[in-house]
């Protein structure tokens, strides 16, 4: 009997809380069906990292015209201030056609449907649903941030594709209620599971070794800071420079720590080189090179994966993030956390710890309010570790049960 296929939607190689995820439905597929082939829809310019990864990657082309169309209407979009087309993975449907013994899709979008991204992405998503249609293939949403549906053209769309699908979880409760509002259902009658990040394994990397690769040096042996700043907040600002509100609060924060740690500046989303789209190792840089001192400060460079990342968080003491899979790392290793939120998915991810005071929405952001909460987190460091670690089974297991599904 040959061996059966997957097809994994929604992961990317860029930001690492896809990739992470991507990489626990691999790392968990090829545990039940040791000669599994692997699909996964990413982005063009990744192909060869899912490929150097033992994945098979299909991904849409773009060709120059289409580029370059894309390109003017985006311009005269902002120019007229006319509503564009909502941004979307396009799926390259013409390539799905390669896949042989496709058992099963599995969708591993974080926060990919519902008012945000727009109408578009769900339509695309069915074009995978109807070819595991057609192929006899099931089509799985693995836990994921869902909503809101306010938008009529969202949810019509969002409907017709969670009717056609096999299974879908919301991971937590605010994307529960949205979903069951969607669905005219009962809250109790959609299913609620952990994010399956939580299930990414430990890395084996040394974690020391990547930052002394950054050119890490703490001769004092302070406690290492991890700083891991969110592009997507940054962009809500019309200041593009060291102006920009949300880089200056990272600014004053880091004044104000550096005496005591060593700060690490962590990028979460990390395109590939020579892609020229600003992402938060940009982000990243920028602060950097906005402080007075580079002095106790290192700034995490270049291309990392998903492994490298975990592994250097799990060399730092304490986190503040804006990027949400960087928190979860940080939580599944034990390690005090602190967010800078955009969404309702950090609080519910808190909410999970007991933790939620130790979130800060990006609209009532402030340095002092930052470092108070800081202050706390540090203040209640060993007991708040204790307590992260005892909860971590319970967590774990509640989403243990999606990956029986395939």
């Amino acid at each position: 009997m040959a061996s059966p296929s997957f097809l994994i939607v929604g992961g990317n190689f860029t930001n690492k809380g896809a990739e992470a995820m991507l990489k626990t439905v691999r790392f968990k597929l090829l545990q039940t069906y040791p000669e599994a082939q692997i699909y996964a829809i990413c982005h063009e310019e990744e192909a060869s990292i899912a490929a150097s990864q033992g994945m098979t990657p299909l991904y849409y082309d773009k060709s120059p015209i289409v580029e370059f169309t894309g390109k003017v209407r985006g311009k005269i979009e902002k120019i007229t201030g006319l509503p564009g087309k909502p941004y979307a993975d396009i799926t390259p449907a013409d390539k799905l056609n390669t896949i042989k013994g496709l058992k099963a899709a599995i969708d591993v979008s974080g926060f990919a449907y519902g008012d945000k991204r727009g109408y578009q992405q769900p339509l695309e998503t069915l074009k995978v649903i109807d070819f595991c249609r057609k192929n006899g293939a099931k089509y799985f949403f693995m836990p994921q941030a869902w909503g809101g549906f306010d938008d009529p053209k969202v949810a019509a769309n969002c409907i017709k594709m969670l009717n056609a699908s096999d299974a879908f979880f919301a991971r937590d409760e605010v994307s529960r209620s949205y979903l069951a509002k969607l669905l005219g259902k009962a809250e109790d009658e959609i299913t609620l599971l952990t994010d399956i990040a939580f299930h990414f394994p430990v890395p084996e990397l040394d974690g020391k070794k990547l930052l002394e690769d950054n050119g890490f040096a703490n001769p004092e042996e302070k406690q290492l800071l991890g700083i891991s700043p969110n592009m997507r907040i940054f962009e809500t600002w019309p200041e593009k420079g060291g102006d920009n509100p949300y880089v200056k609060l990272f600014i004053k924060v880091i004044a104000s720590l550096r005496d005591k740690y060593h700060v690490v500046l962590i990028p979460n989303e990390i395109r590939p080189m020579g892609s020229g789209v600003k992402d938060d190792s940009f982000l990243c840089g920028l602060i950097y090179n906005e402080l007075p001192s580079q002095k106790g400060i290192t700034l995490i460079k270049e291309y990392r994966t998903a492994e490298e990342i975990k592994a250097i968080i799990r060399e730092t003491d304490l986190l503040i993030a804006s990027r949400f899979h960087s928190l979860i790392f940080g939580l599944s290793l034990g390690i005090p956390s602190l967010a800078i939120s955009w969404s309702h998915k950090y609080r519910e991810l808190f909410l999970l710890f007991g933790m939620q005071r130790f979130v800060v929405e990006d609209h009532d952001m402030s340095a002092d309010g930052v470092l108070s909460l800081f202050s706390e987190l540090e203040s209640n460091k060993d007991d708040l570790s204790a307590m992260i670690k005892a909860k971590l089974p319970e967590i774990k297991q509640k989403s243990e049960i999606v990956f029986k599904l395939f």
